[in-house]
């Protein structure tokens, strides 16, 4: 058994070395909100609110624990992933776990061992010699990765579980067999070689005249694409840890022993071991760790030395910055958005955020004008046109998620602020572009023409080089080339290579082609501003070198993808009976909600279960809204909903009279 304690015991403490599940774990424990947050559509604190496993609830344990493996499994990489995909795959992972336990799948401690073992064993390969860590040193940065050797234990359990659960499952890699694998090898690396030439109408642009009078009739007839599209523009209010670090401190200087305590082991484990926690004060802990840094802090006064600890402890990216500024930050911005959906709710207005950011003492930026067809919003980069473009008067905000949910950045609450109508460009606003695109459409003709011509004189017997020579256009050697994709040799940007590649291939020996109107445009693939007529000059087979060196490997991954597709599909089949999502009911007010779905009113549904509801308001009430999970007609009584996540939805009602 690997011996955690002894190495920790030895190890020097590494300032800032944290973990995502870390910090995930922390912030839970501190913020009695967050998990509402954290985990979707709120309330989620209450029993069932994480779904139904094997016809056992799912606790909120259970779910932190399965999120915290999805976020190892993926690394740095799960702090730019949505919140939605993050969920589906706890749900996975909540699955695997039930099988493991439905077919006695127990993994040991040896088998915990062993594979923590080859972890360090392949980390250490792929390292220069000169800089290569001992192995007691490979596995100490490995647990702190995971915040503690208990967790790196657990997720070691639970990777060493589903290999033997795919082993159990019947997917290996007998799926594909050697020959069918050696086929496909030896057809995708096959190399060709070919000779062409290629047309331009960059060349012919030259021989374009235009009059304003052609240039107005293309107008007109094109004047849709000249449309400026409707735009929109958000006004945000960001909440940056570093703005909280004054609460951040107040907040450490207050909190209980046993609370600092789990704070400081979750973010440096080693420093209450070397010199103990007993102070209740930020100044007070850099006190306690300068005789434990002498050497980076010989000759500096005690003053001196207390006041760059503490600013290391409060900005380091991942230290108390990191943890309780971040959660004061969102504290923060959770009250500004308290304040801001009453206020708007009483009187809509595009201005409502820029108006409460002024009276808070907040800074309120604005988006560029986007469109739809935009790749991304300017200033938030989180966020997305479509989700924009769904936006109305009465449904503005666009709220962030929680720093600490996975995703990067500060928290921010964006609004609506402006509608910018569609119009047509005039005429003198769209001339320069109309012209270009007069004069590309004629050269294009024209290109097309001197192809005709040249695929003309190949049909009357001319060789490809013959009528190169004819039209002074140079006959290009291209390859060799498979049929794989990516670059070929000699091509460069005279036409797609995907088009040249498909009519190649499609030519036996010594066969020309017709001629083919292609693009160098990756924008604009249809636009036919090129055009070629290609010989196929030689087809030769994978040589048997290449194949002895590559194929194994390429078997053996051929091998891998197939076990995990079957693997994937074996596990959604039992998944659709093992997992049912939670969709709870909730009531604003005097009224009742009628529930009804195939599986009846359990409050627990199969994906894809349509559920619908009806909301039966009281005596002297009337029905005002849904909110939550119901998205579309929001003010009709009757509504329904298709289960995909665990969510919930609400029902208001008002006192008739006080709609």
């Amino acid at each position: 058994m690997i011996d955690f304690q002894k190495i920790r015991n030895k190890q020097k403490w590494l300032f800032g070395a944290i973990a995502i599940p870390v910090i995930f774990g922390f912030v839970i424990l501190f913020t009695p909100d967050a998990e509402d947050r954290l985990f979707g559509q709120g309330r989620q604190s209450e029993s069932g609110s994480y779904g139904q496993l094997d016809g056992e609830i799912v606790t909120r344990a259970q779910w932190i624990e399965a999120r915290n493996i999805v976020i190892a499994q993926l690394g740095p990489q799960s702090r730019g992933i949505p919140e939605s995909f993050l969920n589906s795959r706890a749900v996975q992972v909540l699955g695997e776990k039930a099988l493991m336990k439905r077919y006695g799948i127990h993994p040991s401690q040896i088998d915990s061992d062993k594979w923590i073992s080859g972890q360090i064993d392949r980390s250490l390969e792929a390292m220069p010699a000169e800089s290569r860590p001992t192995r007691r040193e490979a596995l100490s940065n490995l647990a702190q990765g995971f915040g503690d050797s208990s967790r790196l234990e657990a997720f070691a359990r639970y990777q060493v579980g589903v290999n033997q659960l795919r082993s159990l499952a019947g997917v290996s890699g007998v799926l594909v067999s050697s020959k069918e694998a050696e086929i496909e090898f030896r057809e995708i690396n096959k190399e060709y070689e070919a000779e062409a030439v290629f047309l331009s109408h960059t060349n012919y642009l030259p021989l374009v005249q235009s009059t304003d009078e052609q240039l107005k009739k293309h107008y007109t007839n094109t004047l849709a694409k000249h449309r400026i599209p409707e735009r929109r523009q958000l006004s945000y209010v960001t909440f940056p840890a570093t703005n909280y670090l004054a609460e951040a401190e107040n907040k450490f200087d207050t909190l209980k022993a046993g609370e600092r305590g789990l704070l400081l082991q979750a973010y440096w484990p080693e420093i209450t071991k070397l010199v103990g926690y007993q102070t209740n004060s930020i100044t007070g802990l850099a006190k306690l760790i300068i005789p434990v840094r002498t050497n980076e802090y010989a000759g500096m006064k005690i003053e001196e030395a207390t006041a760059a600890i503490r600013k290391e402890i409060l900005t380091t990216a991942q230290g108390i910055k990191s943890g309780l500024a971040v959660i004061e930050a969102y504290k923060a911005g959770l009250d500004f958005q308290k304040s801001l959906e009453a206020t708007h709710k009483a009187q809509p207005a595009f201005d409502t955020l820029e108006k409460m950011a002024l009276l808070q003492n907040l800074t309120a930026a604005t988006t560029l004008p986007m469109s739809m067809d935009d790749n991304a919003v300017v200033g938030l980069a989180r966020v997305v046109p479509r989700q924009v473009f769904a936006l109305s008067k009465t449904n503005a905000f666009i709220i962030g998620d929680a720093p600490f949910s996975g995703a990067s950045g500060d928290f921010y609450i964006a609004s609506l602020k402006r509608i910018i109508p569609s119009r047509n460009r005039s005429f003198v606003e769209a001339k320069a572009t109309v012209t270009a695109e007069f004069k590309k459409g004629e050269s294009i003709k024209l290109m097309k023409e001197a192809g005709e011509k040249i695929q003309q004189a190949i049909k009357g017997g001319k060789s490809l080089a013959e009528v190169g020579k004819e039209s002074n256009i140079p006959v290009a050697k291209l390859g060799p080339f498979d049929s794989a994709g990516g670059a070929i040799p000699g091509l460069a940007n005279r036409a797609n290579s995907e088009d040249f590649r498909t009519q190649a291939l499609g030519l036996e020996a010594g066969e020309t082609s017709e001629l083919v109107t292609s693009s160098t445009d990756s924008t604009d693939m249809a636009s036919e501003e090129a055009a070629f007529v290609v010989k196929l000059i030689a087809e030769t087979a994978v040589d048997s070198d290449k194949f002895n060196a590559e194929f194994p490997v390429y078997l053996e991954n051929e091998r891998s993808i197939a076990a995990a597709r079957a693997y994937t599909t074996w596990l959604q089949v039992r998944m659709e009976d093992l997992y049912r999502y939670s969709l709870k009911t909730y009531t604003d007010g005097d009224g009742t909600i009628e529930v009804e779905s195939v599986d009846g009113a359990t409050g627990f549904y199969k994906s894809g279960t349509l559920v619908k509801f009806v909301a039966k308001p009281a005596a002297n009430f009337t029905f005002n809204e849904w909110s939550g999970a119901v998205t579309v007609n929001t003010s009709s009584a009757t509504n329904e909903v298709t289960v995909s996540r665990n969510s919930s939805i609400t029902a208001s009602f008002v006192e008739k009279g006080a709609e």
